[in-house]
């Protein structure tokens, strides 16, 4: 699933805006405000306000659409509402992943002094304000800001980056230690095995009892169910001899606290019906990628866990 960029700017930016649009298209999920953001019967502010909870980056255009009279002087300045609009998404999405592209001239508040900020310029064609092709040179160096970030994880506003982090700490390193710790002579139930693997399959979805969920998906897999001793306690477990080899055991394991993630997004869009909306269903896909990019990133720095472990969703394919 691609990280998502909402793109915010006023009618006179939003030339602006759609090329900024245009730029990140391929890489990222991109919306203009204009781009059915705002629902019918609900309020702009109650609007936007949820949508700056289901986005990882929010870009405001800044540019010159008013004159303001600051102690007696004049200046260009971008509209309130595009200014209250970063403010929001500032406090939403964090510093780091809300940015301004301003157009060379505008004004900017003194307490955005000292962020490095993207400029553009414009020129006159037939009437209508037009970027320069300088505005490439800026983009170009945005997403290579934002590529990088995008491959960092950060605590959110729901719980999967922490879910992620619990379930490495307390599931995964203590498999993998004992894996270490018993080589050439695991014994499972009786039987030795040479060496073994961990397969983490992270479910389609989250609307079914995770527990059940994963009882039948394991059942079907032929695996049969376990318990594998750490340091702390006995851990259930689905085990199955590896395709490559009958002296080597492949622990399997679905990881239930993700039920976490469905709790949470419930309580945060205060459900009190059945079902699904777009931005619930919107909400838990962003969350579940998330949980798997916090959880790749967590084994690729630990020497042992990259040696063993391997992600996959229920069809078996790997997620990179």
């Amino acid at each position: 699933m691609k990280q998502r960029i909402f793109i915010g700017s006023s009618v006179e930016g939003l030339n602006i805006a759609e090329r900024i649009k245009d730029y990140f298209k391929d890489s990222y999920d991109c919306f203009v405000w204009t781009d059915d953001i705002f629902q019918y019967n609900e309020g702009f502010l109650e609007t936007l306000v949820k949508s700056a909870s289901l986005f990882d980056f929010g870009f405001m255009v800044f540019s010159a659409d008013d004159i303001s009279k600051i102690r007696g002087k004049e200046h260009e300045t971008v509209r309130d509402n595009i200014l209250f609009e970063y403010g929001l998404f500032l406090g939403r999405v964090g510093i780091d992943n809300a940015y301004i592209l301003y157009e060379k001239g505008v004004k900017i508040p003194s307490d955005l002094q000292g962020i490095t900020l993207a400029e553009y310029t414009t020129s006159l064609i037939n009437g209508k304000k037009e970027p320069d092709a300088s505005i490439d040179i800026t983009l170009g160096k945005l997403k290579k800001r934002i590529d990088e970030k995008a491959n960092l994880c950060h605590l959110g506003l729901l719980p999967s980056t922490v879910i992620a982090i619990s379930y490495f700490e307390n599931f995964i390193k203590l498999v993998t230690d004992f894996i270490f710790s018993h080589e050439g002579n695991i014994e499972i139930d009786g039987k030795k095995y040479d060496s073994a693997k961990i397969r983490i399959v992270i479910p389609n979805d989250l609307d079914a009892d995770m527990k059940r969920h994963a009882t039948h998906y394991f059942r079907l897999a032929h695996f049969t169910s376990s318990t594998i001793p750490t340091v702390h306690r006995d851990y259930p477990i689905y085990i199955a001899s590896t395709e490559e080899s009958e002296n080597v055991i492949t622990f399997a394991d679905m990881p239930t606290i993700l039920n976490g993630i469905d709790k949470a997004i419930d309580l945060y869009f205060r459900v009190g019906y059945i079902g699904k909306t777009a931005d619930q269903q919107l909400t838990e896909e962003r969350e579940m990628a998330n949980f798997v990019r916090v959880l790749s990133i967590l084994i690729d720095q630990d020497s042992y866990c990259k040696k063993v472990v391997e992600i996959v969703d229920e069809n078996n394919h790997l997620i990179v």
